[in-house]
């Protein structure tokens, strides 16, 4: 079936949540080679302009960040994780960003994914291998 196909088969929301994702990962991305990290995440953290009359739930979030990112070029985990971060805080979920690096064969390996209470909610952090940075700045609905 035909990414167009599969596109219109959705639920309207479905459908504008999934293009609203990947228009968020194309600002995201190039915010990030425009502008420093403390500076965008400033600007992302900004109250949204308005909640999402019809929330939706933090895992058809992921799954539209996700899905948008595997075809956005650039899409990297934390491009996704801060669109992610900013699309959940819009339908009221509230996320922490984290950041972890490790040791890798060349250099150091760095990963991004979202947080509530602990628990990731976007992304799949390997706990056991990144050694999280501390970020002071969390987001809040």
């Amino acid at each position: 079936m035909s990414r167009f196909l599969k596109l219109w088969r959705l639920d309207p929301a479905e459908r504008r949540l999934l293009l609203g994702a990947a228009v968020l990962l194309g600002g995201v991305r190039v915010g990030l080679l425009l502008l420093s990290f403390g500076r965008l995440q400033r600007i992302l953290t900004l109250p949204a302009r308005g909640h999402a009359k019809h929330p939706m739930p933090a895992g058809r979030i992921a799954w539209a960040v996700a899905a948008a990112g595997r075809r956005v070029p650039g899409a990297t985990c934390l491009v996704q994780a801060l669109a992610a971060q900013v699309l959940l805080a819009r339908h009221g979920h509230v996320a922490e960003l984290r950041i972890g690096v490790a040791r890798a064969t060349e250099g150091i390996e760095a990963h991004a994914w979202l947080e509530r209470d602990g628990e990731p909610i976007f992304g799949e952090p390997d706990r056991l291998r990144h050694t999280v940075f501390p970020l002071h700045q969390s987001r809040t609905s």
